[in-house]
């Protein structure tokens, strides 16, 4: 399966200021009281004031780039940001819906296929242990048993994370 990010949004989700080309964006993922799966896009100096009506997924930090360069850039970041927001599934441990759980096994799974990440050992309690081969920290992903429902679950989150 090949994910692609979305583009970058024209306007700041906080201040409604247009986005240029040099602005460095605080994308956010976030899960409304709904159950709809959100993503905003805010300028960095706006970051830290911005809230979320929901569960935080996570975020990732993005430089704008031209429009016409977009499509470029983002497949060159699109790594960088899959592996940032993995990390960023970890800073909350907070996950009533399991969607948190679904989103490490599935990010987990692609990071350790690009050798960001690999498991260092099976299972245990139902958690695989995978070590992040730049920080060498350990991170515990749920061992899970991928069904078809699982996916559906998390599809809007996968929608809006990748395109």
């Amino acid at each position: 399966m090949d994910w692609q990010v979305k583009p970058i949004a024209h306007t700041c989700a906080a201040s409604g200021q247009e986005l240029k080309i040099g602005d460095t964006v605080v994308c956010i993922v976030y899960k409304t009281a709904e159950g709809s799966i959100e993503r905003r896009d805010v300028l960095k100096e706006n970051a830290a004031n911005f809230k979320t009506d929901g569960l935080l997924l996570g975020r990732w930090t993005r430089e704008v780039k031209d429009r016409g360069e977009e499509e470029k850039a983002v497949r060159a970041q699109l790594l960088a940001s899959r592996e940032e927001f993995f990390l960023s599934l970890f800073d909350n441990p907070e996950d009533p819906t399991g969607d948190k759980a679904l989103l490490k096994h599935i990010l987990a799974m692609l990071l350790e296929r690009k050798r960001i990440i690999r498991a260092t050992g099976p299972a245990q309690n139902g958690l695989i242990p995978y070590q992040h081969s730049e920080s060498k920290q350990i991170f515990m992903v749920p061992a899970l048993d991928l069904q078809p429902s699982h996916i559906q679950q998390i599809s809007q989150s996968l929608e809006l994370l990748v395109g």
